[in-house]
């Protein structure tokens, strides 16, 4: 396709959004668990050649580019001892405990749909490496300030509440189900019944980050570029972001500033968390001790953790 017939016939999960010195953005809905996505990602990168493509990922989670399907997946559905243990430690009780709690949430849509998210990304970044001159660009805010703002938000209740949930929910989401949120109306309302259930998570988790990456793929937009003669020419970029983020982003588009991201990455730490963290803890290891190993007494898993740290 020339790139005016493709500008004129883009692919519904695709907007093109214009930035300044007639620079463009293509920006990609995707869902995280689909192989039409990827199939996107690739169509779009092939066709347009970019200069830069602006993924939705924080530097912290860049290994999820570097291991193939089989390993995520195998990553995700074994949860050892150990590895719990060093993810707590790095990361600290409470947002470690959150991490663990949000990657079975991951293991179980991967053993449902049989592949591992992210497949975009990697797609992404495999292209891009194709691509002569190309740069592959982080454009979400940093996971560790996304979870301690959401924590912060929540008062002790909702805290219990929504790690019930993460806890014990079994979501069962066929293929089928995740092509049909590549619908925007679909996935808007389920945004829109999470944001009932927890209005500030809602703004923390899509709001704020819509902000944030609006601001990413601007200053992408910004960049200057030369062509092989040495002249600048119109930069041309690629955004890959989940497709609930596509309207706020387009609402936003050119109107985000500096002065917008301090707000969104400062982080308010509370000094009341104490009951929360061993509620927490509690919980997660109930759960995971009989996800990990049914043959150990509960006690021990407990034990064994919490020595650890000691």
């Amino acid at each position: 396709d020339s790139i005016e017939n493709f500008d004129a016939n883009l692919p519904e999960t695709v907007t093109l959004l214009r930035g300044p010195n007639n620079s463009k953005l293509y920006l990609i809905g995707t869902a995280h668990f689909s192989y039409e996505s990827q199939d996107d990602v690739s169509r779009v990168i092939r066709t347009v050649n970019p200069h830069i493509v602006v993924v939705e990922l924080c530097k912290s989670r860049a290994n999820i580019l570097k291991m193939d399907e089989k390993t995520i997946e195998e990553e995700a559905r074994n949860l050892s001892l150990e590895k719990m243990r060093t993810i707590i430690k790095e990361n600290g009780t409470l947002q470690g405990l959150m991490n663990i709690l949000l990657l079975n949430l991951s293991a179980q849509l991967t053993r449902d749909l049989g592949m591992a998210p992210g497949g975009e990304f990697r797609r992404a970044f495999s292209e891009v490496k194709k691509s002569r001159g190309c740069i592959f660009q982080f454009g979400d805010r940093p996971i560790q300030v996304t979870l301690k703002r959401a924590l912060s938000v929540l008062s002790w209740w909702q805290r219990i509440r929504l790690t019930l949930s993460l806890v014990f929910q079994k979501p069962k989401v066929s293929r089928e189900d995740v092509e049909k949120f590549k619908q925007s109306d679909l996935l808007e309302s389920m945004l829109k019944d999470m944001a009932n259930e927890y209005p500030e998570l809602g703004k923390v988790f899509i709001e704020e980050r819509d902000t944030y990456l609006t601001y990413s793929l601007q200053m992408a937009t910004q960049c200057t570029f030369e062509n092989i003669d040495r002249v600048l020419e119109p930069t041309v970029a690629v955004g890959v972001v989940g497709i609930g983020h596509t309207p706020g982003i387009k609402a936003m588009w050119g109107k985000v500033k500096e002065e917008d991201i301090h707000p969104i990455m400062a982080v308010n730490e509370s000094n009341k968390r104490g009951l929360f963290k061993k509620t927490v803890l509690g919980l997660a290891l109930i759960y995971l001790g009989f996800k990990v190993s049914k043959r150990l007494p509960l006690a021990a898993i407990g034990n064994k953790i919490m020595s650890s740290f000691k």
